[in-house]
């Protein structure tokens, strides 16, 4: 399988020269320079439009320049290369090209700075945009976790969009066990390192969130994506509890069936598997 890597830090002389003038408007030039010249073999596969997934102006010019500096230490072949054991580790349905979209990340993003290691990570049906803050220490170990994150999602939606032909069910718990299996399949390949949005619930706060709010919505497919994944602090929901308790049923069935493997789950259902997984509070 081909990976075609895009440096787009590599490419904003341009738009960082333009932003230095003065009575300028950042999203024209930022889309001038960093959106237009690659969104089009980005979202080459999306049936719909994806375009809240681009990734979002940075302003502060200064900063950029810094976190550009610190991204050209970035040795593409060897990312290039734990990327692909990442392919070997799952091999995709097909050999068609993944597009992988590397970008600074505003260092005003609080949340990926702060709780996410500085690296964030996002699908465009099949093809990867990857966010990166340098000034968060650490972060170039973080780089193959969410690339690994994001593969596992493209492999899951080839087979459930493409092969198996009509896509999933659509219900929370899909949403959750898709997240929940591939942070279990970046961690496998991963071991030494420990997201924060996967081990930051108590048991007693996972057990009350659970059965207030969770298991109720279990089977729905009209439900808050944003509210129950990523949190919500009025609800007293706390951040990605979504993922965390995705994550915590797919470790459940792993240690239920562990001849089972990756890609075999995959193939499974996510009701499937959550009813084999023991999973209960």
């Amino acid at each position: 399988m081909k990976l075609d890597i895009i440096a787009v830090y590599e490419n904003l002389d341009g738009y960082i020269l333009e932003m230095e003038k003065e009575n300028v408007d950042c999203e024209i030039l930022w889309d001038k320079y960093a959106i237009q010249p690659y969104w089009e073999k980005i979202s080459h596969w999306a049936p719909f439009d994806m375009s809240d997934r681009k990734p979002k102006p940075i302003k502060n010019i200064c900063k950029l320049k810094q976190q550009i500096k610190l991204m050209k230490k970035i040795t593409l072949n060897e990312i290039k290369s734990k990327f692909m054991k990442v392919v070997d580790a799952l091999p995709n349905y097909d050999d068609d090209p993944i597009v992988i979209a590397i970008y600074p990340l505003d260092d005003e993003n609080s949340i990926v700075k702060e709780r996410q290691n500085g690296v964030w990570g996002v699908n465009v049906f099949g093809n990867i945009l990857i966010n990166v803050n340098p000034f968060v220490q650490d972060y170039m170990e973080w780089i193959p976790y969410v690339f690994a994150h994001e593969y596992h999602h493209t492999v899951w939606g080839n087979y459930w969009h493409v092969v198996h032909g009509g896509g999933g069910t659509g219900s929370f718990i899909e949403s959750m066990l898709i997240d929940g299996q591939a942070d279990a399949f970046a961690k496998l390949l991963n071991p030494t390192l420990n997201p924060t949005w996967i081990s930051h619930i108590s048991k007693e706060q996972e057990k009350e969130l659970w059965n207030k709010y969770y298991y109720k919505l279990l089977n729905e497919t009209d439900f808050d994506y944003s509210k129950y994944m990523f949190g919500n602090d009025e609800a007293g929901i706390p951040w990605c509890t979504g993922y965390f308790l995705g994550y915590k049923i797919i470790d459940c069935f792993r240690k239920c069936y562990s001849q089972i493997g990756v890609k075999n789950m995959i193939e499974m259902s996510s009701e499937e598997i959550f009813a084999m997984s023991d999973y209960y509070l």
